[in-house]
């Protein structure tokens, strides 16, 4: 797992302009950096789309403290994993599979490759299973919310959960994806919203300056790491560290960048509205990175 590039946050805004424009119908114009320019509220990008000028300020938000530093291990752990199982899932629906913290500690370099063979073997049987429990998309009127199922084992001394779920309104961009993500440690909800909440306690100051001026105020969740966190215990933990504030955000966006070929953007919030997208063909939007400007 390579290094997060200085320049994620400028990207990440970047496709949240991008997602905008296109819902927009319209092209950004007269975009720069306040926090370049040294302004006084030096938020990370400004740009007008039609007559609307929009604010970005951009943070990383994690579920517990050190959570990056930690997940350096872990994704190099989970990268073959992951490039020898996403996009070769069983259609229809997504996996979803959850490690513990660190499965590979102290493990010397031999037990790990063949650890990670053996958790390749163990995920592609259970697939199949979980598959054949459900093998076409569930339609809105016989199950409404879904369905979800799940096989749970030890491999090479490793925990570990898989999940399936099938959505009638699921698009097939997401059919034989596979996520992976870690068991959370004991209180990390209370963790994630402590820690969501000193980020917005330095970010939206600075974006109220701006919603004062005119300007629609956007804050970009960055989700830098394979971690624990999904777009919905975000907005939870968002919503939460968000209550009693009178400072919010016109808009929340979430940009996964935990794949680094394909990063992924969630509107959160829309003036009070939380997942205003999920009904519609914009539920989120993928972006290549290297098609993103550091803007």
């Amino acid at each position: 797992m390579s290094g997060r590039p200085i320049d994620n946050e400028r990207k990440a805004c970047d496709a949240v302009a991008r997602a905008l424009e296109q819902l927009a119908g319209a092209i950004r114009t007269n975009a720069y950096s306040p926090e370049d320019r040294g302004a006084a509220a030096p938020v990370e990008y400004v740009f007008d789309l039609g007559e609307t000028r929009y604010a970005f300020e951009h943070t990383i938000v994690e579920a517990f403290a050190g959570q990056i530093h930690t997940g350096v291990d872990f994704g190099s752990f989970i990268e073959p994993i992951a490039a020898a199982l996403d996009h070769h899932m069983p259609p229809p629906g997504r996996f979803l599979l959850a490690f513990a913290i660190n499965p590979s500690q102290g493990m010397k370099p031999r037990e790990i490759s063949a650890a990670q063979q053996a958790i390749v073997t163990w995920v592609n049987a259970k697939a199949t299973e979980l598959h054949d429990e459900c093998p076409e998309q569930p339609t809105r009127s016989r199950k409404p919310g879904g369905v979800r199922n799940e096989r749970k084992a030890t491999i090479a001394g490793i925990d570990l959960t898989l999940q399936r779920e099938t959505h009638w309104a699921e698009p097939e961009t997401v059919h034989g994806r596979i996520f992976i993500q870690r068991f959370a440690p004991k209180d990390y909800e209370t963790l994630r919203i402590e820690r969501i909440a000193k980020a917005m306690a330095k970010k939206l100051p600075k974006l109220k300056v701006w919603k004062d001026g005119g300007s629609r105020s956007v804050l970009v969740l960055e989700n830098g790491d394979i971690s624990l966190s999904n777009h919905v215990a975000i907005l939870e933990a968002a919503e939460a560290a968000l209550a009693g504030r009178t400072d919010g955000p016109d808009e929340l966006w979430l940009v996964d960048t935990t794949i680094e070929a394909e990063w992924t953007a969630w509107c959160l919030i829309r003036d009070g509205i939380s997942f205003p997208d999920e009904d519609t063909q914009h539920r989120y939007w993928d972006f290549k990175p290297g098609d993103l400007d550091a803007v």
